[in-house]
């Protein structure tokens, strides 16, 4: 491929940094697919395992100095991976995402020999992600002398990333990290289409992965607890205790857990006698906890919700309720809320403007047929119908911006 690509390039004469592109079958027959003359998003890849400034030849080159190095000079030293943070949901099957950027603070950039974490980007907290330019915020990109390595190290960057304000790719990316096709790397190009057929509902964690996040909010919730037990201007006997047994519910399971402070950590042991040691200088108000639960990493994005958190770690999105084991036993007993039937109105499943209405009020319309287009981030969506129905209400027009979930059109 190297050699076709550069007899290319020399058939055409050109002179600069491009990327030819083929296609390779499972037989590693490959074909010609494009040719891109400029520098390619992915370039930060290649300057990370050649330690070659792709951007510095090129302008060289431009202003018709000659090329400073020979192939033999590139020599190849580890592994790098590229992740591209995009406003697009993939709760939403990936669709356009835009708003304000109400929190934007990207994972440390560091260089050592033993890895290096690089973060390109061009937007800034408070900033406005607009319907009119590229989804693209960032490329995260990460290096060490392994495979494996350079996996790791972008699964802490991508926890250490956060993003507020709008709906992006981060879980997606994470889930991928862990994903067993893509550690192995026996994956293809219909890696989405083959591991997420119904379109990506986010990451169950595994009971390993999940006893450590039990433990480690089980640790913090305690600390916010004694941080509300010590509101001054109380009666000096009506102080509250707070209690060691606590009960934790996430993703569909129950955990009983045991707390036992000390000043460096927390031991929190299970009813079945397993036992994780937490440390973190975690306290309440702080969006990130980056802790150790057994002298391993653990980093999740925290939201503070009543009686528990909103936790986001490798791909997972998880509402964690702590109670007493007596609150636990009352909480049993609440009815549950069921949600809003949307069955009969088409959603705006993205923000966006109106540019096509292609029914009124009183069709007919059957299954499949298109109802309208929406356009953003320079994207035309087609809105379908799911079921056969008659249009009762239409509720935009032509030119108008829509919000998330804002209703186009009521059926009967």
């Amino acid at each position: 491929m190297g050699k076709q690509a550069c007899a290319l390039a020399q058939a055409v004469g050109y002179q600069s940094a491009g990327t030819v592109e083929f296609i390779v079958d499972s037989a590693q027959n490959f074909y010609f697919l494009e040719m891109n003359t400029r520098l390619q998003v992915e370039h930060p890849v290649t300057e990370l395992i050649t330690g070659i400034d792709l951007v510095e030849q090129m302008i060289n080159v431009a202003a018709g100095k000659p090329l400073g190095l020979t192939q033999d000079a590139v020599q190849i030293n580890g592994w790098s991976i590229e992740n591209r943070l995009y406003a697009e949901d993939p709760y939403r099957n990936f669709l356009p995402s835009i708003g304000r950027l109400t929190r934007y603070r990207p994972p440390a950039e560091t260089a050592s020999d033993d890895h290096i974490i690089r973060n390109d980007t061009g937007v800034y907290e408070g900033g406005e992600i607009s319907m009119y330019y590229d989804p693209m915020i960032a490329k995260l990109c990460s290096w060490a002398p392994s495979r494996a390595g350079a996996i790791e190290h972008m699964r802490l960057a991508l926890d250490r990333f956060e993003v507020e304000g709008i709906g992006h790719n981060l879980p997606f990316l994470s889930a991928v990290m862990d994903h067993p096709k893509f550690t192995s790397g026996d994956m293809t190009t219909a890696f989405i289409a083959e591991e997420y057929p119904d379109g990506f509902e986010g990451v169950t964690l595994p009971a390993a992965a999940l006893r450590r996040v039990v433990a480690a909010s089980a640790a913090m919730y305690r600390v916010g607890e004694i941080r509300r037990a010590q509101i001054s201007g109380r009666l000096d006997n009506h102080a509250r205790k707070v209690g060691d047994h606590w009960v934790v519910c996430l993703q569909g399971e129950t955990h009983a857990v045991t707390v036992a402070a000390d000043p460096n950590g927390a031991l929190v042991t299970f009813e079945d006698g397993a036992a994780h040691y937490v440390i973190g200088a975690w306290t309440p108000g702080i969006k990130l906890a980056d802790m150790l639960v057994d002298k391993t990493p653990l980093v999740m994005k925290v939201d503070e919700i009543s009686g528990g958190f909103r936790l986001r770690t490798r791909g997972a999105d998880l509402k964690v309720t702590i109670r007493s084991p007596r609150h636990a036993e009352l909480a049993l007993l609440m009815p549950e809320k069921l949600p809003p039937d949307t069955s009969k109105l088409l959603l705006c499943p993205m923000p966006g403007m109106l540019v096509k209405l292609s029914v009124e009020e009183g069709e007919e319309v059957q299954e499949g047929q298109a109802l309208c287009t929406i356009e953003a981030m320079k994207m035309e969506n087609i809105l379908r119908a799911e079921r056969k129905g008659v249009v009762q209400k239409v509720n935009a027009l032509a030119g108008d911006s829509l919000a998330v979930d804002d209703v186009i059109i009521e059926f009967e």
